[in-house]
């Protein structure tokens, strides 16, 4: 639930418009997530490398996709702040 809860950051900033990419990447990991379920299920000998690969490359490009958007919507709101009338 906290991974879901962070994922879902890019949205929150976006004024909850889930744009395609992000949808897509949404998408991908329900994806993975029913994939990890189904290999641990029928413990399948593949569940070990799925495992490492989630823990090793895509959940480390994830943080990092997730800080850079966060950073570039705050960038952007006080760029509106600063440029709005007081």
């Amino acid at each position: 639930m906290t991974a879901a809860a962070v994922a879902c950051l890019p949205v929150f900033f976006t004024g909850g418009r889930i744009s395609r990419p992000e949808g897509m990447l949404f998408l991908a990991y329900y994806v993975a997530y029913v994939v990890f379920l189904v290999l641990q299920a029928t413990a399948s000998p593949r569940l070990t490398p799925f495992a490492n690969t989630m823990l090793c490359l895509v959940i480390p490009l994830t943080l990092t996709g997730l800080i850079c958007s966060v950073l570039d919507a705050v960038r952007r709101r006080r760029r509106h702040v600063a440029q709005s009338p007081t």
